[in-house]
């Protein structure tokens, strides 16, 4: 990848994240609103959708009939309240229970009923019977501008029949919609998007155009497209007004939430998978996601380090503060963020406020080409700064470099944050993953365009869970 591309790539990113709050605003009424089901949540990212007339349903009614469709057992408790579905049973203080939309646009939430056997579902769109317990733990029904998302594509196909045609204006949008079987449908892009590699090749060869960029989607160059839908980035106002204009225009709109966390991703991933038709390739890659998750941060033992991230080598680059996936990505793994006490998202540092924190580790995306030897390498480390210089991370060699493809990884919130973070724990503690796998050695302080190569690459758990198949 040319250097040019990765630095306009992650410059693009951080513009969105630096946006400290999305001010929204009305928004049209989506025609495409029509379907009607009810979400079957198992919790922790398990969920069944099941399109369904509700018209003169009650809520027991409602669940009985998805159940009967997709053949799951209910079973009740001895007061009539759902003790389990398809086997898996309500959990600890948590009992199965019915919900229902409340609330308008953003502030469309999750209100829980009472009276599942007296209630007549005749008229709601979509109705929740989950595991999870009311509030965030459940999966949303709508995305961040309020709106449904199930309504769009069915197995990739659109009400007619003919091949969803989708739109996607962010590099991690992108990449979410190829991992859940969304590739062949993309006809449009942001020309920021430049990966997986089958995506360039059609751009290259004129089956996907580009409609502008990142912060400035063209209007018309995307209605020119005649998407059937367009996937946006939630985290960024342009796409959030950009959504409500096509809408306006009669173009579906899907808006991604902002992903902060590695829990976000997964949510991200189900709407996407559900809006194109493709639940259940969404329900396979986050189990897999999480497994792949779950294994790595088991094995990592990175209790006590103290990292600082840098969007770059300069004296006061770009660095992730609270709220941000980079962050949530190393306290998962058990180290801490020097900055995380910092209000905004991405943010500017000098060099002295790094030297006064005197972190045990510095990562840097680096966005001035791939760095493929010791001596690139060393080279890198000699220019930095003195004040860098005078750091336990820099006394101790644990100075790490994410360059090439390996750049773009920590600055798209998309379906490779399961690789960011396997990333991230192997040039940081690979002696644990050593320890658990002779044979999964690390060896270096610096990934470069070969990171995911399928002999020689470094992600062992994501592998083995299948999770680069749409890469390839």
């Amino acid at each position: 990848m040319k250097a040019s591309t990765i630095k306009l790539s992650a410059a693009a990113a951080i513009l969105a994240l630096v946006v400290a709050s999305v001010p929204f605003i009305g928004f049209s009424v989506d025609m495409a609103d029509e379907k009607q089901g009810v979400m079957i949540d198992f919790a922790y990212y398990n969920v069944e959708w099941v399109e369904l007339d509700l018209d003169g349903l009650t809520g027991i009614g409602a669940l009985e009939s998805a159940c009967g469709k997709k053949g799951y057992k209910i079973e009740y408790n001895e007061d009539g309240t759902v003790y389990s579905v398809a086997n898996v049973p309500q959990l600890i203080n948590v009992d199965w229970g019915m919900y229902v939309l409340e609330g308008v646009g953003k502030d469309t939430h999750w209100a829980e009923v009472g009276d599942p056997r007296g209630y007549d579902v005749s008229g709601q769109k979509i109705i929740s019977w989950a595991r999870a317990g009311e509030g965030s733990a459940m999966m949303p029904a709508v995305d961040a501008t309020g709106f449904t998302y199930y309504s769009y594509g069915t197995e990739g196909k659109n009400r007619f029949g003919e091949d969803l045609r989708v739109a996607t204006l962010a590099p991690s949008v992108a990449e979410t919609v190829c991992a859940v079987g969304g590739l062949e449908n993309i006809i449009a892009t942001d020309r920021y998007c430049d990966y997986p590699n089958r995506l360039v090749e059609r751009q290259n060869s004129g089956d996907i155009r580009l409609v502008g960029g990142f912060t400035d989607p063209n209007f018309e160059l995307i209605v020119a497209e005649s998407p059937d839908l367009v996937f946006l980035d939630g985290g960024t106002g342009e796409h959030v007004t950009m959504a409500d204009k096509l809408r306006k225009a009669g173009i579906s709109c899907v808006v991604l939430h902002p992903a902060n966390s590695l829990n976000d991703f997964m949510m991200n991933l189900w709407i996407c998978a559900s809006a194109l038709g493709f639940p259940e390739n969404g329900n396979s890659y986050i189990k897999d996601a999480k497994e792949a998750i779950n294994n790595i941060c088991r094995i990592a033992d990175l209790s006590g380090k103290r990292v600082f991230l840098s969007l770059g080598v300069s004296d006061s680059p770009y660095t992730p503060g609270s709220g941000t996936y980079v962050t949530n990505m190393i306290e998962s793994l058990g180290a801490e963020n020097i900055f995380s006490d910092g209000t905004q998202s991405w943010f500017m540092v000098d060099k002295e406020a790094v030297y006064d924190r005197q972190p045990d580790i510095i990562i840097i995306i680096y966005e001035g080409g791939a760095i493929n030897t010791p001596r690139e390498y060393r080279a890198l480390l000699a220019g930095l700064n003195d004040m860098w210089k005078q750091t336990p991370a820099f006394e101790s060699g644990e100075v790490y470099v994410f360059s090439g493809d390996a750049a773009s990884l920590l600055s798209r919130p998309g379906a490779r944050m399961p690789e960011s973070l396997e990333l991230l724990a192997k040039i940081m503690d690979p002696a644990s993953f050593e320890e658990a796998d002779p044979t999964d050695i690390v060896g270096v302080k610096y990934y470069n365009d070969g990171y995911n190569d399928p002999v020689d690459g470094y992600l062992t758990y994501v592998k083995a869970k299948g999770l680069l198949e749409w890469q390839r």
